[in-house]
């Protein structure tokens, strides 16, 4: 995958931050994606940094809101 190739590159991952939104689509999201009146979409940003704080890649997403999950585990400390 693209995080196993950036370490490969010397690029070692430290966090993730991800931004996650809900909305209507847009109309070329309606017709890309096929989706049905009124679904709406999920945008999420998923930026990664390495160890020196550089954003090293950015996948940006849209999926349908009715068809995916977003679950988390998050650590309590």
């Amino acid at each position: 995958g693209i995080y196993a190739r950036l370490e490969e590159l010397g690029h070692h991952l430290d966090h993730f931050d991800e931004e996650i939104r809900a909305r209507m689509p847009t109309p070329t999201e309606v017709k890309t994606l096929h989706l049905a009146a009124g679904v709406p979409v999920i945008h999420l940003i998923r930026t990664a940094f390495d160890a020196e704080g550089r954003a090293v890649e950015v996948c940006d997403t849209v999926m349908a809101a009715d068809a995916y999950v977003l679950a988390y585990q998050l650590p309590a400390t």
